[in-house]
């Protein structure tokens, strides 16, 4: 009876134990340390009602919606009274748009511990009409992450109600309009997705993600010229982004055909924006670079010269094989051509970067 009684006591200090590292994890933010702890306090005790609520918070976090509500059941089942996991239900059940459930949690509650009014005060708040338009910021977050998760899955009806949603709790939820945006712009819904693009953008315009994605709809929209101007501001972000670099230089070439008409110009002008285009790359304005090396092709498109340069800067953003196919093309021209055929050896044998330094040295 004695090592039993002994026994039983080791599990229960080992059960709180985790217990207490969880409920520390959990206050920095470290979700898979809590919910690890929480797990081993409930293998040592999985009658603990409050480790099943302080799971259920992390699965919350973590938006493990049913694994969350699985918590939460499981710790009223064990505790009907207990204060932590009334007010868990009431939140998460709120949160979820279920008022009715979370009433009938708190009225229960309330029936047995009257003189609680904290709680008393949350059901009157619950019972009012004119409170049902509450926003709630975590409710909008959660609803984000949920639309999130469920655009990954590949359920795209789904995730533009939870993103609306997130709308509906917080009007100023950058985030939401941002994905909310992708959606429509992945649908053909051009105009929708810009309105939902400036909308992010008012509340977040700094913000890298948002920055990328307006360009991208702008383009989409056929409006060349502010694409232009926030993709630069997009790529001074995120200078490593190929595709977007890819898009830009792309529409570089748009905007500036129909409004730089090159006829009459001298040969001796393609060199000088050849000379600007290498001058340029070496300062490290790729932007700048490109669309001079582009005037310069256009004056003088079987230029070995100003196909190196371009190859250059294709190479430094990343895209190798495209400047393989313009160093080829080259060599097409001017099978002789020095610098071309040692950069395209080079990338071959996995050595571009020397090449490369060469080009900005």
């Amino acid at each position: 009876m004695e090592i039993a009684s002994w026994e039983a006591g080791c599990e229960q200090i080992s059960a709180q134990s985790w217990f207490e590292k969880g409920e520390a994890a959990l206050c920095e933010d470290k979700h898979t340390e809590a919910a690890d702890c929480f797990g081993q306090a409930l293998k040592a005790n999985p009658f603990n009602a409050k480790a099943h609520c302080r799971l259920s918070n992390v699965y919350w976090a973590q938006g493990r919606i049913e694994d969350a509500l699985n918590s939460l059941t499981r710790a009223l089942e064990l505790e009907p009274g207990d204060r932590d996991t009334v007010l868990a239900c009431t939140r998460v059940f709120a949160a979820l748009g279920k008022e009715d459930f979370a009433k009938e949690v708190l009225k229960s509650y309330v029936d047995k511990n009257p003189h609680d009014k904290e709680i008393s005060s949350r059901l009157e708040l619950l019972g009012k009409p004119e409170d049902q338009g509450h926003h709630s910021p975590d409710s909008a977050e959660f609803f984000t992450r949920q639309g999130g998760i469920q655009f990954q899955r590949g359920n795209v009806a789904h995730a533009q109600a939870c993103f609306e949603m997130a709308i509906e709790e917080d009007p100023l939820m950058a985030e939401a309009y941002n994905n909310l945006g992708v959606l429509n712009l992945e649908s053909g819904k051009v105009t929708e997705a810009l309105k939902n693009f400036y909308k992010a953008m008012e509340l977040k315009p700094e913000d890298p993600e948002i920055l990328g994605n307006s360009a991208r709809g702008l383009a989409r929209a056929n409006q060349i010229d502010v694409a232009i101007d926030v993709y630069r501001e997009y790529l001074r972000r995120s200078p490593k982004d190929n595709e977007a670099w890819l898009e830009f230089e792309s529409l570089i070439r748009r905007s500036a055909a129909p409004g730089w008409n090159p006829s009459g110009l001298s040969i001796e002008v393609a060199d000088i924006y050849l000379q600007t285009a290498e001058m340029l790359g070496k300062a490290g304005d790729l932007t700048g670079a490109s669309e001079a090396i582009e005037r310069a092709l256009k004056i003088k498109p079987a230029s070995p010269g100003s196909l190196y340069v371009l190859a250059s800067l294709h190479y430094a953003i990343g895209q190798k094989d495209e400047a393989e196919g313009i160093l080829d093309q080259a060599l097409v021209i001017d099978p002789s051509h020095g610098p071309c055929s040692d950069m395209l050896k080079s990338i071959r044998n996995g050595n571009g970067e020397k090449s490369f330094k060469a080009f900005q040295d």
